[in-house]
C-alpha cells in the first residue's frame, strides 16, 4: 500500500508521538509498504525515507521550537489552510495514496481535509488527553483563563474532524476515555495500542545498589513535566546523589540551565538519537517522571519499566497503567494548590527510590506486560487497521 503519514515535527528532537511515528514509517516500509512523511523543513534531525517538507510560517522559519508553542497555543484555521496548501501541492505530485495516517495532534485537519480531497480512508492516533491541557504551569490565574480558552476552543473546532476519520486509535485506557467523553460516546470503540518499547530497552543489564544513586529525566523543560519540582527536591538530597536531564527545550529551559550550573551533581545532555537512548538509562538506576498533568501514557516511564529501573511518578492519567504492579515503582502524591508539600512529598520518593533496587521481580508477570507492546505487535495492529480501512472505509469522501 502507499502510505502518507502525517508528523509535523517529524524531524525535530521531540517526545514520544514522534518517536513512534519513525518507528513506524520505518517498520511499514520494511514491510513493503511505500511510506511518505509529511512534515515541516528545517528540523535539526534529518531522517531517512521519503519526506514532503512543508516550510513554516515567515518569521518562524529559524525558530521551530517556538513554531510548535505557538501551534500548540495558538493553532487555528489560518495555520491549518497555510499548511494545506503546501500539503496538496506536495500531494499532488507524490499521490495518489492509499491511506493517511495522522500521528501528531496539530495537523489533524490538514490530514482529515487531505484525506478528503483525494477521496482516500484516514486514520489518526491520539497522544493526547482531550481536551488539551495547555495551561498546565501557568500560575498567573487570567493567563490559566486565556490559555485554556483558546485551547478548549481550538479542540472544540476539531470536533468534527476528528470524527470524519474511519478510525481513531489512542495510546492509552486513560486517553481512549477522555475522547470518548470530549468526541461523543456515539463514535465506534476506540482500539488502545499502546507506544512499542523497543527490545534494545529489555536487553539492558538490570541495575544494581549504588552508592552514588543516578536519577534520570527525559523529557520537555516545561511545568507540565515537572522538571522544576524534580529540580528543586533533588538539591535536598545527601551530595551523593546525581540527576541527569536529557532534556528538550521548553519554557523552563533557561531556569533548569541555570540551576544545574550552580550544582555539579546535576547534568543536562542535549537529546539523544533515540537508538542511543538504551545506552542513557543504562547509565542510571533511577527513573523519574513526576508529571504534574495527566500524562497520556509515558514513553519515559513505560521505558523504565521495561529496563527494570526503579521508577517514580504520579497517580495521573496513562502512568497507572504502566505502573500498577510494578514492585520497583514509587509514587508520590502530586499538589497543585501546593508546591512547597508537592516538592516535600517528591523528595521523600527520590530518598526511598534506591532501596526499592532490591525489590526482586517476576519474568513472567514483566513479559507479560510487554507483549501487547512489543514494536512488531504494535505495527501488526497498525497494519490491521489500515487494511481495514482501505478494503471498507467508513465514510465515503469526495475525490
Amino acid at each position: 500500500m502507499r502510505l502518507l503519514i502525517v508528523s509535523y515535527f517529524f524531524e525535530a528532537p521531540a517526545g514520544g508521538g514522534v518517536i513512534v511515528a519513525r518507528l513506524l514509517a520505518e517498520q511499514l516500509r520494511g514491510r513493503g509498504h511505500s511510506v511518505d512523511v509529511l512534515c515541516l523543513a528545517g528540523c535539526s534531525e534529518p531522517q531517512s525515507g521519503p519526506l514532503l517538507r512543508m516550510t513554516a510560517p515567515p518569521g518562524f522559519r529559524s525558530r521551530l521550537d517556538r513554531l510548535r508553542q505557538v501551534l500548540l497555543f495558538l493553532n487555528n484555521p489560518g495555520f491549518d489552510r497555510y499548511f494545506l496548501r503546501q500539503a496538496l501541492g506536495l500531494t499532488a505530485k507524490k499521490g495518489p495514496y492509499d491511506f493517511i495516517l495522522a500521528q501528531d495532534f496539530l495537523g489533524m485537519r490538514v490530514a482529515a481535509s487531505l484525506a478528503d480531497h483525494w477521496g482516500i480512508p484516514c486514520g489518526a492516533t491520539l497522544q493526547d488527553t482531550l481536551p488539551q491541557q495547555v495551561d498546565v504551569g501557568a500560575r498567573n490565574p487570567a493567563l490559566k483563563t486565556i490559555l485554556r480558552t483558546l485551547s478548549r476552543a481550538r479542540d472544540r473546532s476539531l470536533v468534527r474532524d476528528l470524527q470524519s476519520y474511519d478510525w481513531l486509535a489512542a495510546i492509552s485506557r486513560h486517553v481512549a476515555a477522555s475522547a470518548r467523553v470530549w468526541l461523543q460516546p456515539t463514535l465506534p470503540a476506540i482500539p488502545v495500542i499502546p507506544n512499542p518499547v523497543p527490545e534494545d530497552f529489555r536487553r539492558l543489564a538490570p541495575p544494581r545498589p549504588s552508592d552514588t544513586p543516578r536519577f534520570l529525566f527525559v523529557g520537555r523543560l516545561s511545568p507540565e513535566k515537572g522538571v522544576d519540582l524534580l529540580v528543586e527536591a533533588f538539591r535536598r538530597l545527601p551530595s551523593d546523589h546525581r540527576l541527569t536531564i536529557v532534556g528538550l527545550k521548553g519554557s523552563l529551559s533557561r531556569k533548569i540551565t541555570e540551576i544545574a550550573a550552580a550544582d555539579p551533581r546535576i547534568r543536562i545532555e542535549p537529546p539523544s538519537p533515540y537508538h542511543a537512548m538504551p545506552q542513557v538509562y543504562g547509565r542510571h538506576e533511577i527513573v523519574c517522571c513526576p508529571a504534574m498533568w495527566d500524562e497520556p501514557f509515558g514513553l519515559t516511564v513505560l521505558e523504565g519499566r521495561a529496563s527494570q529501573r526503579v521508577v517514580i511518578g504520579t497517580r495521573r492519567g496513562g502512568l497507572l497503567e504502566i505502573l500498577e504492579g510494578y514492585p520497583r515503582s514509587l509514587f508520590f502524591d502530586a499538589d497543585a494548590a501546593d508546591r512547597d508539600i508537592t516538592v516535600d512529598r517528591l523528595t521523600q520518593a527520590l530518598i526511598k527510590a534506591p532501596s526499592l533496587l532490591g525489590q526482586p521481580l517476576d519474568p513472567a508477570i514483566e513479559n507479560e506486560f510487554v507483549r501487547g507492546m512489543e514494536l512488531p505487535s504494535v505495527v501488526d495492529r497498525y497494519e490491521e487497521l489500515i487494511r481495514d480501512a482501505v478494503a471498507c472505509p467508513r465514510h465515503k469522501r469526495g475525490g
